[in-house]
């Protein structure tokens, strides 16, 4: 079996460690060194992406930057390209399908937030998905999903959609483990030594940042505790989400960092004594899932999809100062069930892994020759 798939990596750095396609098919590609996997870029990569025999890679001009040019690419590049290496099986690095290929094709969507009304595409990208994204539903041969909330959601949109679409989870790397004297240290690092939230700042939360800030205050005036809050910064600007702090009361207990890499994030995470992330949008980030897998107890929102994702892990707030507040008292007074949470937290996380998801990929997709 011949499987063509679209690697993309938005920005100008190529970064495997995240990107849906190339972590599932590199696996699949090591796995089943009989089939052969055509790894179509769109834009020059590093040859050292390449780590099977049974990978070829191809770079498939014009470089996407558009919606234009990724309709153009999708459908008048790639089907030639899938005829010319007589390909089974195409799939999508997200959203989009060719329609103007006999292949049979997967999408893979990891959220449906760019059908919500608050989203991070543009109006031009809105408008496209608007007018094609029915079409791709109903092209496409297999349609994969990151967990059952997305599933209920499609169908709710497509009724079509449900014959096709599997829920096969999510990939993330490995919890770390971590002593007493290594997280001591990282926190006289970030916060004076002292016990901190964490709370992720990210491109689907940052928007809640200030209704956090005045949670905050309220825990602070209830409970008199010595607790800092920890701001860590994954939003592609990195910039001050606060722009009024100098006037908060509570500014010297409020510390704001901006990882300087993977590693770096990973130590501020276990050694949180509980993590907060408040997405305003129903988007797959990896950083709620991530505080699970290190056995960090969770805040987040209240939504079907957040549920979906962390089940009985996590503490559930609605977005407003005062609920957020009781959440935080309520870790912070219950020693119990806060490490109730972390433990299943633990076990919750483990389900998270690029091998079990690549394996439930490949099945789907094996279903979809078969048809």
């Amino acid at each position: 079996m011949t499987i063509a798939v679209h690697i993309s990596f938005p920005g100008t750095k190529d970064d495997p460690s995240k990107n849906f396609n190339y972590r599932c098919f590199t696996i699949l590609a090591e796995k089943y060194p009989a089939c052969h996997f055509i790894f179509i870029f769109d834009k020059p990569f590093s040859p050292l992406l390449i780590s099977q025999k049974n990978i070829i890679p191809v770079l498939l001009t014009p470089q996407i930057r558009n919606r234009l040019l990724g309709h153009y690419w999708y459908n008048f590049k790639v089907p030639s390209l899938l005829n010319k290496y007589h390909a089974d099986l195409f799939v999508s690095d997200g959203i989009n399908s060719s329609l103007r290929t006999s292949v049979k094709q997967c999408l893979v969507l990891k959220d449906l937030s760019f059908l919500q009304k608050e989203n991070l595409f543009t109006r031009s990208d809105n408008s496209y998905l608007k007018k094609y994204f029915k079409k791709f539903v109903a092209k496409a041969h297999h349609i994969a999903v990151s967990n059952q909330a997305i599933s209920v959601a499609l169908t709710g949109y497509f009724p079509a959609a449900k014959s096709k679409t599997h829920v096969i989870g999510y990939g993330l790397p490995e919890g770390v483990t971590v002593g007493f004297n290594k997280m001591q240290a990282t926190r006289d690092k970030y916060s004076e030594g002292k016990e901190f939230f964490l709370c992720y700042i990210t491109e689907a939360s940052a928007s809640n940042t200030t209704i956090l800030l005045k949670a905050f205050s309220a825990f602070k005036k209830r409970q008199l505790s010595n607790m800092q809050l920890v701001l860590v910064i994954r939003t592609a600007q990195k910039e001050n989400p606060v722009k009024d702090l100098a006037t908060y009361k509570y500014r010297d207990e409020v510390k704001i960092v901006v990882p300087a890499n993977e590693e770096s994030h990973a130590e501020i995470t276990t050694a949180a004594y509980a993590a907060i992330y408040l997405p305003a949008m129903e988007i797959m980030e990896e950083e709620g899932l991530t505080a699970l897998k290190n056995n960090i107890p969770l805040i987040t929102t209240s939504n079907e999809f957040c549920k979906s994702l962390y089940n009985d892990a996590a503490l559930y707030a609605k977005i407003d100062e005062k609920n957020i507040a009781e959440k935080m008292m309520l870790l912070y007074k219950n020693e119990n069930l806060k490490n109730d949470l972390a433990n299943i937290g633990k076990l919750v996380g483990s389900i998270y892994s690029w091998d079990k998801t690549a394996a439930n990929l490949w099945q789907a997709l094996q279903e979809t020759a078969e048809q």
